[in-house]
């Protein structure tokens, strides 16, 4: 066999391979720079919305007064407008936090670590007036709402701990009756009692 045929070959061989080389890790880095923009704007959610003043009183609105107030056979568009402005700038938050997650945009721990307890208090409370919008717009109307709502219920806070491998202090005030740390490998987070989920899961979401 001809020396020089045999040298093209292995030269573009070889240059086929350092070209796909290089293309693997040029869409590699462009992932992980998407990833880090995308937890960048989760973040950004995450904190600055949801701490505003506006947020919070719809918040405290939706889940302390609404019902009183609104008969749940309401659509949501037929909500008093104050009503409304409440509803829907926590619907919509949600919404979108459950619109990152479908995308795969962001690790669900972020979400599901600080948002899923109040996403469940809010669907529990929105639901029917939600359902009843949808009757009449479609079924998909909030439906990432819902999606967050699903996961934070089948992922719940006590279980997120054990996942993130979150540290506890060996002994809490027995009468408080909480779990702790002691007696688990590496001090991880041990299953906690619904009671202590709903302590620590609010003390971790607004």
């Amino acid at each position: 066999m001809d020396v020089a045929i045999v040298t093209n070959a292995v030269v573009a061989a070889v240059s086929v391979i350092t070209v796909g080389v290089s293309v693997f890790f040029a869409l590699r880095q462009l992932r992980l720079s998407q990833s880090a923009n995308h937890t960048l704007v989760a973040i950004e959610l995450l904190t600055r919305d949801r701490m505003s003043d506006a947020f919070l009183d719809s918040q405290q609105f939706v889940l302390t007064e609404l019902r009183a107030r609104c008969s749940p056979e309401l659509r949501v568009s037929d909500l008093p407008s104050d009503a409304r402005k409440h509803v829907n700038r926590i619907a919509l938050y949600y919404n979108g936090l459950g619109q990152m997650l479908a995308f795969d945009v962001v690790d669900p721990a972020l979400l599901i670590g600080t948002g899923g307890f109040r996403a469940r208090e809010a669907w529990s409370v929105l639901e029917p007036y939600i359902l009843a919008e949808r009757a009449a717009r479609g079924e998909s109307y909030l439906a990432n709402f819902e999606h967050l709502a699903v996961l934070a219920t089948e992922t719940p806070w006590s279980v997120a701990v054990r996942k993130l491998g979150l540290r506890r202090f060996d002994s809490y005030p027995a009468d408080l009756g909480l779990a702790t740390g002691a007696g688990n490998a590496a001090g991880k987070a041990p299953a906690a009692d619904p009671a202590s989920e709903r302590d620590v899961s609010s003390a971790g979401s607004v």
